[in-house]
């Protein structure tokens, strides 16, 4: 069973999230997407965030052995492989989208981990929801659960131009990603994705993001266009 953030978020408006929310679900991120050991704490000033990154960390490192690694790509991880799994499944699996197929099939998936690309579906689905401690993944899955919505699409790749030099504010086009709109199906998404690749002899590797609400979780699916795959560009966040 998944194990989940042990810090309580206060409810009552205007109080402060303890530094420690933010510390333990960045540490399970660390830990579900880099087996086999357990990562090493970073150093930081707060001792409340260290402590609770490493206790986050320990609780993904024992998620990935049980029910499997995540690949966190937008953090500039490089591509699994499964001889690194160490008791615990890491790879692609079946998409189980149905009806897609020929060239532009979304046919598999990558149980994938990361903030940035819920940041920007957040933004879109429930604007001025945002929040900075580490909370994105708790405030989507809330938001789609108010409105009823079980999945989240948003299609995504690689700008040519590389990184911005200039912050725009936008967590994906920041770290070097063209991204769709946030959708409710996979074809809505699919034509985005289709649409946004120039004419070219050159391949254009896009994916998808899929989303369902993971309780405060950073989970997605990253379904390749093709089973191909984007080539890295290291992003941070």
């Amino acid at each position: 069973m998944t194990q989940h953030n042990p810090f309580p978020v206060p409810e009552e408006p205007g109080l402060l999230v303890p530094v420690g929310v933010a510390g333990w679900q960045n540490g399970y991120d660390a830990g579900i997407s880099s087996p086999p050991g357990v990562p090493r704490t970073p150093l930081v000033r707060s001792l409340e965030y260290a402590q609770a990154w490493a206790q986050g960390a320990v609780a993904g490192n024992a998620d990935g052995r049980t029910e499997g690694w995540r690949w966190a790509y937008f953090k500039g991880a490089v591509r699994p492989e499964p001889k690194d799994a160490a008791n615990g499944h890491y790879g692609p699996q079946n998409s189980g989208e149905p009806g897609r197929t020929g060239s532009g099939a979304f046919a598999r998936s990558w149980p994938a981990v990361g903030e940035l690309p819920l940041q920007v579906m957040l933004a879109q689905f429930a604007e001025g929801d945002s929040d900075e401690n580490g909370l994105t993944g708790r405030i989507l899955a809330r938001a789609c659960a108010d409105k009823g919505i079980p999945r989240l699409y948003l299609a995504v790749g690689l700008n040519s131009s590389g990184p911005v030099r200039e912050a725009t504010g936008d967590p994906l086009n920041d770290a070097g990603y063209w991204h769709g709109t946030v959708c409710e199906s996979l074809e809505e998404a699919a034509s985005e994705a289709s649409a946004q690749m120039p004419p070219s002899r050159i391949p254009h590797f896009v994916a998808l993001v899929r989303y369902a609400p993971a309780a405060e979780h950073h989970f997605f699916d990253l379904l390749p266009a093709a089973d191909g795959f984007p080539p890295h560009r290291g992003g941070s966040g």
